[in-house]
C-alpha cells in the first residue's frame, strides 16, 4: 500500500531542542528579541487550528489519520500529517508529510494546501509526496479534506 498525502492524513508532533552551551542571560534583551503581546499573523483561520484524527477501515486492516494545522501565513508549512497502518504483507507503515498553505483563504475558509513531501518515510516504499488540496470545516465542526478522494476527520485537542 503506497499512502500519500494526496490520499491520507495523520498527526506528528512537533519539537525542537536547542543544543547550544547555556548561557547566562543578559540583564535587558536586545531591542530585536523583545517579545510583543501581538498574535502571530496568521492566514489559518482559529477554528481550523489544532490536532484531528479520522481513520480508514479496508482488505489490509485499521489506518489511522491524524493532522495538525497550525499558524501560518501563505508560503509557510501549515499542516503536518502522520499514517499508520498495516501494509498488504503483514507489515506496519509510518509516514510524515508536511505541506504549505498555497493561498490565503478568504473570511472562514476553505484552506487551499498546495503538494506534500513526505518527511518520514518507513518503509520509504510506503509513502508517497500527494498532490494538493483543500480543507473545508463542515457544519458539525468536522474537517473535510478533498483531492479527488475525501476524508473527514473530528477534532482531537
Amino acid at each position: 500500500m503506497l499512502v500519500g498525502i494526496g490520499a491520507y492524513f495523520g498527526i506528528s508532533r512537533l519539537s525542537s531542542s536547542d543544543s547550544s552551551p547555556e548561557q547566562s542571560p543578559p540583564a535587558q534583551p536586545p531591542p530585536s528579541t523583545q517579545t510583543s503581546s501581538a498574535p502571530v499573523a496568521s492566514d489559518v483561520p482559529q477554528q481550523y487550528l489544532g490536532t484531528w484524527g479520522s481513520s480508514i477501515d479496508n482488505a489490509s486492516g485499521h489506518h489511522t489519520r491524524h493532522l495538525v494545522i497550525q499558524q501560518g501565513e501563505v508560503g509557510d508549512t501549515v499542516l503536518v500529517l502522520t499514517a499508520d497502518g498495516p501494509t498488504k504483507d503483514g507489515g506496519t507503515y509510518h509516514c510524515v508529510f508536511t505541506a504549505q498553505l498555497a493561498s490565503a483563504p478568504t473570511g472562514d475558509g476553505p484552506l487551499r494546501i498546495g503538494p506534500s513531501t513526505v518527511t518520514v518515510a518507513e518503509p520509504a516504499s510506503a509513502c508517497t509526496p500527494g498532490a494538493a488540496s483543500t480543507i473545508t470545516l463542515q457544519p458539525d465542526g468536522r474537517l473535510r479534506r478533498v483531492n479527488g478522494e475525501q476524508l473527514t476527520y473530528t477534532k482531537a485537542d
